[in-house]
């Protein structure tokens, strides 16, 4: 899938924050999370986003969940999040997955 660069922004400070948390999770650095793009995705309002950083070029396919963590919602419903990466090992996906299925009330302050 390619980019189009001018569809993603800059991320929330609370996207920011578990980004950073799952970019120490997984283990390969931490760099990217500092010029990364994203943008909202259709699913129906969980807060999944697509990722991309900036310089990267070419065609981006899903390679691997690389670090998972969990919260719960201001509801009181389980979110469970994941960070994949594409088939290069470039950030791809920020997956937010709430157990009922209903949109996200908001992201956690500090993600554990």
């Amino acid at each position: 899938m390619q980019r189009d660069q001018a569809a993603f922004r800059v991320p929330h400070p609370a996207e920011r924050a578990l980004l950073q948390r799952l970019a120490e999770r997984a283990g390969g650095g931490t760099a990217w999370v500092a010029d990364v793009l994203v943008r909202a995705m259709d699913d129906g309002g969980m807060g999944s986003l697509r990722l991309w950083v900036p310089g990267a070029t070419g065609v981006q396919r899903f390679g691997a969940a690389v670090a998972e963590l969990e919260f719960t919602d201001s509801d009181g419903v389980p979110v469970s999040v994941s960070l994949y990466v594409d088939q290069e090992g470039r950030p791809f996906e920020l997956d937010l997955f709430k157990a009922d299925f209903s949109a996200l009330r908001r992201l956690p302050d500090s993600p554990d």
